[in-house]
Protein backbone atom coordinates (compact mmCIF):
# COMPACT_ATOMS: atom_id res chain seq x y z
CA UNK A 1 0.00 0.00 0.00
CA UNK A 2 2.88 2.47 1.00
CA UNK A 3 4.33 2.09 -2.32
CA UNK A 4 1.03 2.43 -4.43
CA UNK A 5 1.23 5.75 -2.35
CA UNK A 6 4.72 6.91 -3.19
CA UNK A 7 4.27 6.11 -7.11
CA UNK A 8 1.14 8.21 -7.46
CA UNK A 9 2.71 11.00 -5.36
CA UNK A 10 5.74 10.80 -7.68
CA UNK A 11 3.45 10.87 -10.88
CA UNK A 12 1.50 13.94 -9.20
CA UNK A 13 4.92 15.73 -8.69
CA UNK A 14 5.72 15.78 -12.60
CA UNK A 15 2.23 18.16 -12.81
CA UNK A 16 2.71 21.53 -11.08
CA UNK A 17 -0.33 22.08 -9.57
CA UNK A 18 -0.87 18.81 -8.01
CA UNK A 19 2.72 18.93 -7.58
CA UNK A 20 2.73 21.60 -5.11
CA UNK A 21 -0.35 20.50 -3.54
CA UNK A 22 1.04 17.17 -3.20
CA UNK A 23 4.37 18.44 -1.41
CA UNK A 24 1.94 20.41 1.06
CA UNK A 25 -0.09 17.13 1.92
CA UNK A 26 3.73 15.29 2.30
CA UNK A 27 5.10 18.43 4.47
CA UNK A 28 1.71 18.27 6.56
CA UNK A 29 2.37 14.29 6.80
CA UNK A 30 5.70 13.75 7.54
CA UNK A 31 6.35 16.23 9.66
CA UNK A 32 2.56 18.38 11.11
CA UNK A 33 4.41 20.26 13.61
CA UNK A 34 6.38 22.23 11.40
CA UNK A 35 3.88 22.41 9.17
CA UNK A 36 1.10 23.63 11.08
CA UNK A 37 3.98 26.04 12.65
CA UNK A 38 4.82 27.37 9.16
CA UNK A 39 1.46 27.65 8.17
CA UNK A 40 0.69 30.00 11.24
CA UNK A 41 3.84 31.74 10.53
CA UNK A 42 2.09 32.46 6.55
CA UNK A 43 -1.17 33.53 8.12
CA UNK A 44 0.64 35.97 10.29
CA UNK A 45 2.83 37.40 7.50
CA UNK A 46 0.45 37.99 5.35
CA UNK A 47 -1.56 40.09 7.87
CA UNK A 48 1.38 41.85 8.47
CA UNK A 49 2.47 42.53 5.13
CA UNK A 50 -0.76 43.68 3.96
CA UNK A 51 0.03 47.55 3.70
CA UNK A 52 2.95 46.16 1.50
CA UNK A 53 0.41 44.63 -0.93
CA UNK A 54 -1.59 47.97 -0.69
CA UNK A 55 0.94 50.23 -1.83
CA UNK A 56 0.96 51.20 -5.97
CA UNK A 57 4.72 51.13 -7.29
CA UNK A 58 4.91 52.60 -10.43
CA UNK A 59 7.59 49.89 -11.94
CA UNK A 60 9.77 50.48 -14.96
CA UNK A 61 11.67 48.28 -16.94
CA UNK A 62 14.54 47.88 -14.86
CA UNK A 63 14.19 43.88 -14.11
CA UNK A 64 15.96 43.26 -11.28
CA UNK A 65 15.90 38.87 -10.59
CA UNK A 66 15.93 37.25 -7.03
CA UNK A 67 17.56 34.05 -7.40
CA UNK A 68 15.77 31.45 -4.55
CA UNK A 69 17.23 28.35 -3.09
CA UNK A 70 14.22 26.90 -2.25
CA UNK A 71 15.70 24.81 0.77
CA UNK A 72 12.65 25.70 2.87
CA UNK A 73 14.39 28.09 4.90
CA UNK A 74 11.04 30.27 5.67
CA UNK A 75 13.63 33.01 7.15
CA UNK A 76 15.76 33.69 3.89
CA UNK A 77 12.69 33.68 1.67
CA UNK A 78 11.55 36.92 4.05
CA UNK A 79 14.91 38.12 3.56
CA UNK A 80 15.10 37.86 -0.15
CA UNK A 81 11.44 39.24 -0.07
CA UNK A 82 12.00 42.35 1.92
CA UNK A 83 14.94 42.69 -0.03
CA UNK A 84 13.05 42.80 -3.38
CA UNK A 85 10.68 45.12 -1.65
CA UNK A 86 13.37 47.58 -1.65
CA UNK A 87 13.86 47.59 -5.06
CA UNK A 88 10.42 47.49 -6.44
CA UNK A 89 10.19 50.81 -3.84
CA UNK A 90 12.78 51.84 -6.00
CA UNK A 91 10.75 51.29 -9.22
CA UNK A 92 12.47 48.26 -10.04
CA UNK A 93 10.33 45.07 -11.43
CA UNK A 94 11.53 42.36 -9.61
CA UNK A 95 11.07 38.68 -10.74
CA UNK A 96 11.65 35.75 -8.43
CA UNK A 97 13.41 32.92 -9.77
CA UNK A 98 12.69 29.57 -8.48
CA UNK A 99 13.98 26.35 -9.49
CA UNK A 100 10.74 24.46 -9.81
CA UNK A 101 7.20 25.12 -10.02
CA UNK A 102 6.58 23.07 -7.31
CA UNK A 103 7.75 25.62 -4.60
CA UNK A 104 4.48 26.78 -4.05
CA UNK A 105 5.46 27.66 -0.56
CA UNK A 106 8.05 30.48 -1.67
CA UNK A 107 5.52 31.98 -3.82
CA UNK A 108 3.56 32.19 -0.95
CA UNK A 109 5.61 34.22 1.14
CA UNK A 110 6.67 36.08 -2.06
CA UNK A 111 3.78 37.28 -2.91
CA UNK A 112 2.75 38.38 0.59
CA UNK A 113 5.48 41.00 0.59
CA UNK A 114 3.49 41.98 -2.74
CA UNK A 115 5.82 40.22 -5.35
CA UNK A 116 4.06 38.58 -7.53
CA UNK A 117 5.86 37.76 -10.74
CA UNK A 118 8.26 33.77 -11.07
CA UNK A 119 10.25 32.29 -13.65
CA UNK A 120 11.07 28.63 -13.09
CA UNK A 121 14.07 26.80 -13.69
CA UNK A 122 12.17 24.03 -15.25
CA UNK A 123 10.81 26.02 -17.44
CA UNK A 124 13.67 26.81 -19.34
CA UNK A 125 13.62 23.93 -21.59
CA UNK A 126 17.04 22.33 -23.48
CA UNK A 127 16.27 21.00 -27.21
CA UNK A 128 17.86 17.58 -28.36
CA UNK A 129 20.90 19.31 -29.29
CA UNK A 130 21.49 20.54 -25.70
CA UNK A 131 20.96 17.87 -23.89
CA UNK A 132 23.50 15.57 -26.68
CA UNK A 133 25.53 18.68 -25.55
CA UNK A 134 25.92 18.09 -22.19
CA UNK A 135 26.13 14.05 -21.96
CA UNK A 136 29.10 14.50 -24.29
CA UNK A 137 30.75 17.27 -22.62
CA UNK A 138 30.14 15.19 -19.14
CA UNK A 139 31.99 11.60 -20.51
CA UNK A 140 34.51 14.23 -21.78
CA UNK A 141 34.93 15.53 -18.23
CA UNK A 142 35.08 12.01 -17.19
CA UNK A 143 37.45 10.48 -19.00
CA UNK A 144 40.61 12.60 -17.31
CA UNK A 145 42.05 11.98 -14.43
CA UNK A 146 39.58 12.82 -11.72
CA UNK A 147 41.89 14.65 -8.73
CA UNK A 148 40.87 17.66 -6.29
CA UNK A 149 42.94 19.84 -8.66
CA UNK A 150 41.80 19.01 -12.05
CA UNK A 151 37.90 18.93 -10.79
CA UNK A 152 38.19 22.07 -9.34
CA UNK A 153 39.79 23.56 -12.93
CA UNK A 154 36.68 22.60 -14.22
CA UNK A 155 34.93 25.23 -16.81
CA UNK A 156 31.88 24.64 -18.85
CA UNK A 157 30.69 27.78 -21.29
CA UNK A 158 31.54 30.50 -19.19
CA UNK A 159 30.44 29.02 -15.62
CA UNK A 160 33.10 27.79 -13.14
CA UNK A 161 31.48 24.52 -12.08
CA UNK A 162 34.27 22.57 -10.65
CA UNK A 163 34.06 24.18 -7.44
CA UNK A 164 29.85 23.72 -7.84
CA UNK A 165 30.69 19.69 -8.02
CA UNK A 166 32.97 19.23 -5.36
CA UNK A 167 31.21 21.20 -2.96
CA UNK A 168 28.14 18.81 -3.02
CA UNK A 169 30.04 15.85 -2.95
CA UNK A 170 31.72 17.11 -0.21
CA UNK A 171 28.38 17.98 2.05
CA UNK A 172 27.58 14.52 1.10
CA UNK A 173 30.28 12.82 3.23
CA UNK A 174 30.90 15.25 6.09
CA UNK A 175 34.50 14.49 5.87
CA UNK A 176 36.50 16.63 3.99
CA UNK A 177 36.98 16.96 0.41
CA UNK A 178 35.73 13.68 -1.41
CA UNK A 179 38.52 10.65 -2.29
CA UNK A 180 38.03 10.97 -6.38
CA UNK A 181 39.52 7.89 -6.48
CA UNK A 182 36.96 6.57 -5.50
CA UNK A 183 34.31 4.18 -7.82
CA UNK A 184 31.40 5.60 -5.58
CA UNK A 185 32.30 9.50 -6.38
CA UNK A 186 32.88 8.88 -9.64
CA UNK A 187 29.43 7.21 -9.95
CA UNK A 188 28.17 10.37 -8.27
CA UNK A 189 29.72 12.37 -10.71
CA UNK A 190 28.12 10.38 -13.63
CA UNK A 191 24.56 11.44 -12.32
CA UNK A 192 25.16 15.14 -11.23
CA UNK A 193 27.31 16.32 -14.02
CA UNK A 194 24.85 16.00 -17.11
CA UNK A 195 22.07 18.10 -14.87
CA UNK A 196 25.08 20.75 -13.84
CA UNK A 197 26.14 21.33 -17.29
CA UNK A 198 22.39 21.53 -18.44
CA UNK A 199 21.90 24.01 -15.44
CA UNK A 200 24.34 26.68 -17.35
CA UNK A 201 22.58 25.86 -20.47
CA UNK A 202 19.41 27.02 -18.96
CA UNK A 203 21.44 29.78 -17.24
CA UNK A 204 22.67 31.63 -20.82
CA UNK A 205 18.87 30.74 -22.09
CA UNK A 206 17.51 32.34 -19.24
CA UNK A 207 19.69 35.93 -19.44
CA UNK A 208 18.71 35.72 -23.18
CA UNK A 209 15.23 35.93 -23.13
CA UNK A 210 14.57 37.99 -20.11
CA UNK A 211 17.46 40.24 -20.43
CA UNK A 212 17.80 41.68 -16.61
CA UNK A 213 19.59 44.36 -15.02
CA UNK A 214 20.63 43.46 -11.87
CA UNK A 215 20.38 40.08 -9.86
CA UNK A 216 20.26 39.33 -6.24
CA UNK A 217 21.38 36.59 -4.91
CA UNK A 218 22.32 34.45 -1.66
CA UNK A 219 24.66 31.35 -2.14
CA UNK A 220 26.13 32.82 -5.04
CA UNK A 221 27.94 29.53 -6.02
CA UNK A 222 26.29 26.30 -5.98
CA UNK A 223 24.54 24.08 -8.58
CA UNK A 224 21.43 25.89 -8.38
CA UNK A 225 22.69 29.31 -9.37
CA UNK A 226 25.81 29.26 -9.59
CA UNK A 227 25.89 28.92 -13.21
CA UNK A 228 23.44 31.84 -13.54
CA UNK A 229 25.30 34.46 -11.52
CA UNK A 230 28.48 33.64 -13.78
CA UNK A 231 26.54 34.36 -16.97
CA UNK A 232 25.27 37.12 -15.79
CA UNK A 233 28.53 38.83 -14.19
CA UNK A 234 29.85 37.57 -18.31
CA UNK A 235 27.21 39.38 -19.32
CA UNK A 236 28.04 42.45 -17.03
CA UNK A 237 24.57 42.62 -15.37
CA UNK A 238 24.91 43.91 -11.85
CA UNK A 239 24.61 40.70 -9.49
CA UNK A 240 24.86 41.50 -5.78
CA UNK A 241 25.41 38.79 -3.40
CA UNK A 242 23.84 39.48 0.39
CA UNK A 243 25.20 36.92 3.77
CA UNK A 244 24.84 37.36 7.50
CA UNK A 245 27.30 38.11 9.20
CA UNK A 246 28.06 37.73 13.17
CA UNK A 247 25.14 39.94 14.01
CA UNK A 248 21.89 38.67 14.05
CA UNK A 249 20.32 42.39 12.94
CA UNK A 250 22.30 42.94 10.08
CA UNK A 251 22.94 41.59 6.60
CA UNK A 252 26.06 42.19 4.15
CA UNK A 253 26.48 43.40 0.57
CA UNK A 254 28.43 43.26 -1.89
CA UNK A 255 28.33 43.96 -5.99
CA UNK A 256 30.24 40.87 -7.72
CA UNK A 257 31.52 42.08 -11.42
CA UNK A 258 34.35 40.24 -13.43
CA UNK A 259 36.91 41.48 -10.82
CA UNK A 260 34.95 40.27 -7.85
CA UNK A 261 33.48 37.23 -8.48
CA UNK A 262 36.32 35.24 -6.84
CA UNK A 263 36.26 37.69 -3.47
CA UNK A 264 34.44 36.51 -0.37
CA UNK A 265 31.50 38.79 -0.07
CA UNK A 266 32.76 40.31 3.36
CA UNK A 267 35.66 41.47 1.82
CA UNK A 268 36.79 45.03 2.06
CA UNK A 269 38.47 46.15 -1.30
CA UNK A 270 42.18 47.46 -1.20
CA UNK A 271 40.81 50.71 -2.36
CA UNK A 272 38.44 51.29 0.48
CA UNK A 273 41.23 49.60 2.85
CA UNK A 274 43.93 52.48 1.66
CA UNK A 275 41.26 55.39 2.27
CA UNK A 276 40.82 54.67 5.50
CA UNK A 277 44.25 53.90 6.36
CA UNK A 278 45.27 57.03 5.81
CA UNK A 279 43.07 58.23 8.37
CA UNK A 280 43.58 58.51 12.12
CA UNK A 281 43.23 55.70 14.14
CA UNK A 282 42.04 57.38 17.39
CA UNK A 283 40.83 56.32 21.06
CA UNK A 284 37.01 56.75 20.16
CA UNK A 285 37.60 54.20 17.31
CA UNK A 286 39.78 51.69 19.26
CA UNK A 287 37.18 51.82 22.06
CA UNK A 288 34.53 50.61 19.09
CA UNK A 289 36.62 47.82 17.90
CA UNK A 290 37.24 46.75 21.19
CA UNK A 291 33.35 46.64 21.97
CA UNK A 292 32.77 44.67 18.50
CA UNK A 293 35.71 41.93 19.76
CA UNK A 294 33.37 41.37 23.30
CA UNK A 295 30.13 41.66 21.69
CA UNK A 296 31.54 39.13 18.71
CA UNK A 297 32.94 36.87 21.65
CA UNK A 298 30.67 37.25 24.92
CA UNK A 299 27.12 36.18 23.84
CA UNK A 300 25.33 39.41 22.76
CA UNK A 301 24.19 37.58 19.35
CA UNK A 302 23.15 34.88 18.89
CA UNK A 303 24.89 33.66 15.57
CA UNK A 304 28.24 33.77 17.08
CA UNK A 305 27.34 32.77 20.66
CA UNK A 306 26.47 29.28 18.87
CA UNK A 307 30.43 28.73 18.27
CA UNK A 308 30.91 30.31 22.27
CA UNK A 309 28.55 28.07 24.05
CA UNK A 310 29.28 27.71 27.73
CA UNK A 311 32.99 29.46 27.69
CA UNK A 312 35.17 31.34 30.21
CA UNK A 313 37.65 33.81 29.45
CA UNK A 314 41.07 32.37 30.59
CA UNK A 315 44.05 35.27 31.87
CA UNK A 316 47.45 34.15 30.46
CA UNK A 317 48.77 32.38 33.34
CA UNK A 318 45.51 30.55 33.40
CA UNK A 319 45.47 29.05 29.92
CA UNK A 320 49.18 28.01 30.74
CA UNK A 321 47.74 26.29 33.83
CA UNK A 322 44.97 24.66 32.04
CA UNK A 323 46.56 23.18 28.84
CA UNK A 324 49.81 22.76 30.79
CA UNK A 325 51.63 24.72 28.59
CA UNK A 326 55.44 25.22 28.92
CA UNK A 327 55.75 28.96 30.50
CA UNK A 328 58.64 29.60 29.06
CA UNK A 329 57.99 29.13 25.52
CA UNK A 330 55.89 31.34 23.22
CA UNK A 331 52.72 29.71 22.55
CA UNK A 332 50.72 29.56 18.90
CA UNK A 333 47.48 28.33 17.88
CA UNK A 334 46.55 26.87 15.07
CA UNK A 335 43.07 27.94 14.16
CA UNK A 336 41.38 24.71 11.88
CA UNK A 337 38.43 24.81 9.24
CA UNK A 338 35.24 22.89 9.17
CA UNK A 339 37.06 20.51 6.92
CA UNK A 340 33.97 19.17 5.51
CA UNK A 341 32.42 22.40 4.79
CA UNK A 342 35.45 23.67 2.82
CA UNK A 343 35.86 26.98 1.44
CA UNK A 344 35.90 26.26 -2.16
CA UNK A 345 35.22 29.41 -4.03
CA UNK A 346 37.16 32.11 -2.42
CA UNK A 347 40.82 32.48 -3.14
CA UNK A 348 43.85 30.21 -3.61
CA UNK A 349 44.94 27.45 -1.45
CA UNK A 350 48.68 26.44 -1.25
CA UNK A 351 47.41 22.56 -0.10
CA UNK A 352 45.02 20.50 -1.81
CA UNK A 353 42.32 20.82 0.70
CA UNK A 354 41.88 22.06 4.08
CA UNK A 355 42.47 17.90 5.54
CA UNK A 356 45.56 18.27 3.79
CA UNK A 357 46.43 21.46 5.30
CA UNK A 358 45.70 20.56 8.57
CA UNK A 359 47.57 17.53 8.93
CA UNK A 360 50.76 18.71 7.50
CA UNK A 361 50.67 21.83 9.95
CA UNK A 362 49.96 19.45 12.90
CA UNK A 363 52.86 17.63 11.59
CA UNK A 364 54.86 20.86 11.77
CA UNK A 365 53.90 21.78 15.15
CA UNK A 366 54.96 18.38 16.31
CA UNK A 367 58.38 19.23 14.61
CA UNK A 368 58.85 22.95 16.38
CA UNK A 369 59.34 22.30 19.75
CA UNK A 370 60.39 25.54 20.86
CA UNK A 371 56.77 26.11 20.96
CA UNK A 372 53.53 25.60 22.59
CA UNK A 373 51.63 24.64 19.82
CA UNK A 374 47.43 24.55 20.41
CA UNK A 375 45.18 22.99 17.57
CA UNK A 376 41.55 24.56 17.87
CA UNK A 377 39.13 22.78 16.28
CA UNK A 378 36.82 25.12 14.58
CA UNK A 379 33.76 25.59 17.30
CA UNK A 380 30.97 25.55 14.47
CA UNK A 381 31.95 22.43 14.20
CA UNK A 382 29.54 21.41 17.20
CA UNK A 383 26.13 23.25 15.46
CA UNK A 384 26.94 22.47 12.13
CA UNK A 385 27.65 18.68 12.93
CA UNK A 386 23.96 19.09 15.08
CA UNK A 387 22.31 20.54 12.51
CA UNK A 388 23.07 18.32 9.97
CA UNK A 389 22.85 15.53 12.37
CA UNK A 390 26.20 14.17 11.65
CA UNK A 391 27.36 12.16 14.04
CA UNK A 392 30.81 10.54 12.92
CA UNK A 393 34.04 10.94 14.62
CA UNK A 394 35.43 13.91 14.02
CA UNK A 395 37.64 14.21 10.39
CA UNK A 396 40.50 15.50 12.69
CA UNK A 397 40.60 13.29 15.17
CA UNK A 398 40.76 10.45 12.38
CA UNK A 399 43.79 12.33 10.28
CA UNK A 400 45.94 12.67 13.62
CA UNK A 401 44.74 9.28 14.80
CA UNK A 402 46.06 7.96 10.91
CA UNK A 403 48.84 10.09 10.23
CA UNK A 404 50.05 10.83 13.46
CA UNK A 405 49.27 8.71 16.35
CA UNK A 406 49.73 10.57 19.82
CA UNK A 407 50.36 14.23 20.07
CA UNK A 408 53.98 14.97 21.53
CA UNK A 409 53.44 16.90 24.99
CA UNK A 410 54.56 20.51 23.74
CA UNK A 411 51.17 20.13 21.24
CA UNK A 412 47.98 20.08 22.93
CA UNK A 413 44.22 19.75 20.95
CA UNK A 414 41.28 22.17 21.77
CA UNK A 415 38.04 20.34 20.85
CA UNK A 416 35.45 22.03 19.42
CA UNK A 417 33.01 22.23 22.15
CA UNK A 418 35.78 23.67 24.64
CA UNK A 419 35.20 25.87 27.51
CA UNK A 420 37.81 28.13 26.44
CA UNK A 421 36.40 31.18 25.09
CA UNK A 422 38.61 32.29 22.06
CA UNK A 423 38.66 35.82 22.46
CA UNK A 424 41.13 35.31 25.79
CA UNK A 425 43.10 33.70 23.09
CA UNK A 426 43.83 36.71 21.24
CA UNK A 427 45.94 38.99 24.52
CA UNK A 428 47.33 35.79 25.38
CA UNK A 429 49.25 33.61 22.44
CA UNK A 430 52.32 34.81 20.27
CA UNK A 431 51.49 33.42 17.19
CA UNK A 432 48.02 32.10 15.25
CA UNK A 433 48.22 30.53 11.66
CA UNK A 434 45.06 29.42 9.05
CA UNK A 435 44.03 29.26 5.65
CA UNK A 436 41.73 31.70 5.50
CA UNK A 437 39.42 31.99 8.89
CA UNK A 438 38.69 35.08 10.71
CA UNK A 439 41.78 35.20 12.89
CA UNK A 440 43.67 36.03 10.22
CA UNK A 441 42.40 39.80 10.69
CA UNK A 442 41.54 39.13 14.29
CA UNK A 443 44.62 38.45 15.50
CA UNK A 444 46.74 41.18 13.91
CA UNK A 445 45.09 43.70 15.39
CA UNK A 446 46.02 42.93 18.46
CA UNK A 447 50.03 43.06 17.38
CA UNK A 448 49.66 39.10 16.88
CA UNK A 449 51.02 37.69 13.51
CA UNK A 450 48.87 35.05 11.22
CA UNK A 451 50.42 32.97 8.84
CA UNK A 452 48.06 32.16 6.27
CA UNK A 453 48.22 29.36 4.38
CA UNK A 454 46.28 30.74 0.92
CA UNK A 455 44.81 33.99 0.20
CA UNK A 456 41.33 35.11 1.26
CA UNK A 457 39.39 38.16 2.08
CA UNK A 458 42.70 39.91 4.04
CA UNK A 459 45.50 38.58 2.54
CA UNK A 460 47.86 41.18 0.82
CA UNK A 461 46.81 43.90 2.58
CA UNK A 462 49.96 44.12 5.05
CA UNK A 463 49.33 42.36 8.30
CA UNK A 464 49.38 38.95 7.80
CA UNK A 465 52.44 36.93 6.95
CA UNK A 466 51.74 34.94 3.54
CA UNK A 467 53.23 32.34 1.62
CA UNK A 468 53.49 31.71 -1.98
CA UNK A 469 54.53 28.00 -1.94
CA UNK A 470 53.91 25.04 0.92
CA UNK A 471 57.46 24.80 1.34
CA UNK A 472 57.98 28.78 2.24
CA UNK A 473 54.55 28.05 4.59
CA UNK A 474 56.31 25.28 5.99
CA UNK A 475 59.53 26.79 6.60
CA UNK A 476 58.05 29.63 8.38
CA UNK A 477 56.40 27.18 10.93
CA UNK A 478 59.66 25.80 11.64
CA UNK A 479 60.94 29.07 12.84
CA UNK A 480 58.06 30.68 13.73
CA UNK A 481 59.47 31.44 17.71
CA UNK A 482 61.68 33.60 15.47
CA UNK A 483 59.21 35.82 14.04
CA UNK A 484 59.00 39.29 15.79
CA UNK A 485 55.32 40.93 16.66
CA UNK A 486 53.53 43.19 14.26
CA UNK A 487 54.82 46.77 13.89
CA UNK A 488 52.42 49.52 14.74
CA UNK A 489 52.12 50.00 11.44
CA UNK A 490 50.91 46.66 10.52
CA UNK A 491 48.83 46.09 13.42
CA UNK A 492 46.72 49.88 12.57
CA UNK A 493 46.09 48.45 9.25
CA UNK A 494 44.78 45.59 10.67
CA UNK A 495 42.69 47.43 12.92
CA UNK A 496 41.31 49.41 9.70
CA UNK A 497 40.28 45.95 7.79
CA UNK A 498 38.50 44.95 11.26
CA UNK A 499 37.16 48.33 11.94
CA UNK A 500 35.45 48.69 7.70
CA UNK A 501 34.77 44.89 8.43
CA UNK A 502 32.77 44.69 11.42
CA UNK A 503 31.72 48.18 11.71
CA UNK A 504 30.92 50.09 8.28
CA UNK A 505 30.41 46.65 5.91
CA UNK A 506 27.52 45.38 8.02
CA UNK A 507 23.84 46.78 6.62
CA UNK A 508 21.83 47.20 9.53
CA UNK A 509 17.95 46.23 10.09
CA UNK A 510 15.79 47.96 11.80
CA UNK A 511 12.11 47.56 9.76
CA UNK A 512 12.40 43.79 10.19
CA UNK A 513 13.81 41.80 12.90
CA UNK A 514 15.51 38.28 13.30
CA UNK A 515 14.99 35.72 15.54
CA UNK A 516 16.92 32.47 15.94
CA UNK A 517 16.42 29.61 18.03
CA UNK A 518 18.18 25.93 18.27
CA UNK A 519 17.47 22.21 19.10
CA UNK A 520 20.22 20.59 19.95
CA UNK A 521 19.93 18.02 16.99
CA UNK A 522 18.14 18.47 13.86
CA UNK A 523 16.46 21.65 12.56
CA UNK A 524 13.27 22.81 12.11
CA UNK A 525 11.82 25.29 9.90
CA UNK A 526 11.53 28.61 11.62
CA UNK A 527 14.30 27.47 13.79
CA UNK A 528 15.52 31.40 12.14
CA UNK A 529 12.64 34.30 11.56
CA UNK A 530 12.34 37.35 10.08
CA UNK A 531 9.35 39.05 11.21
CA UNK A 532 8.13 42.95 11.29
CA UNK A 533 9.22 45.60 12.84
CA UNK A 534 7.10 48.44 10.89
CA UNK A 535 3.35 48.68 10.46
CA UNK A 536 3.35 51.11 7.34
CA UNK A 537 5.50 52.74 4.80
CA UNK A 538 6.08 55.74 6.83
CA UNK A 539 7.42 54.01 9.44
CA UNK A 540 9.68 52.36 6.63
CA UNK A 541 10.63 55.60 5.12
CA UNK A 542 11.79 56.80 9.37
CA UNK A 543 13.67 53.92 9.43
CA UNK A 544 16.01 54.10 6.05
CA UNK A 545 16.92 50.88 5.79
CA UNK A 546 15.35 49.52 3.27
CA UNK A 547 15.90 52.63 1.65
CA UNK A 548 20.10 52.92 2.60
CA UNK A 549 19.47 49.48 0.89
CA UNK A 550 17.78 50.26 -2.42
CA UNK A 551 20.00 53.54 -3.41
CA UNK A 552 23.29 51.55 -2.88
CA UNK A 553 21.57 48.35 -4.85
CA UNK A 554 21.38 51.34 -7.69
CA UNK A 555 24.49 52.78 -7.96
CA UNK A 556 27.54 51.21 -9.46
CA UNK A 557 29.67 51.02 -5.64
CA UNK A 558 31.30 47.26 -4.90
CA UNK A 559 31.55 47.23 -0.96
CA UNK A 560 28.18 48.08 0.68
CA UNK A 561 29.43 50.41 3.45
CA UNK A 562 27.39 52.46 6.22
CA UNK A 563 28.00 54.86 9.41
CA UNK A 564 25.43 55.73 12.17
CA UNK A 565 22.59 54.57 10.25
CA UNK A 566 24.06 56.71 7.11
CA UNK A 567 24.87 55.57 3.73
CA UNK A 568 28.91 56.11 3.39
CA UNK A 569 30.81 55.98 0.13
CA UNK A 570 34.83 55.90 0.53
CA UNK A 571 35.28 53.24 -1.96
CA UNK A 572 36.75 52.96 -5.88
CA UNK A 573 34.01 54.88 -7.07
CA UNK A 574 34.07 57.72 -4.93
CA UNK A 575 36.47 60.66 -6.68
CA UNK A 576 36.53 63.17 -3.50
Amino acid sequence: MIGVVVKAGRLLKNIPILGALTLDLWRIFSNPGDTWLVLLDLKNTWKEAEFLRKLNVVSDDRLALVLTVTDDSIYRLKLEAMLAFGLKLKGWHPVVVLDSRARIQARRYFRAFGIRNFIYLDDIKLDAADIARCKAEAKKFLSQKLDLQTVKKWDFNGSWIGPQIISTLSRLIFKGMPDLQDPRAHKILELLLPRILGQVLKAHKLVDLYRPLLAIVNEANYTTFGPLVDICVAHDIDVIQFIQPWRDDALVFRRLTKETRRDHPGAVSEDTMEKLSKQLWDEEKDSQLRKIFSDRYNGKWFLQSRNQKNVKSLSKDDLVRELKLNPNRKTAVVFSHVLWDGNLFYGEDLFKDYGDWFIQTVKAACQNTDLNWIIKLHPANVWKRSYEQVTEEYAEVILIRDEIGDLPDHVKLIPADTSINTYSLFESIDYGVTVRGTPGMELPCFGVPCVTAGTGRYSGLGFTVDSNSIDEYLGCLSTLHELAPLSEEEKQRAQWHAYASFMLRPWIMDSFLSKFSFKESGSHALDHNLVFNVKSITDINRNGDINRWGEWAENSTVDYLEETGKLISINENNND
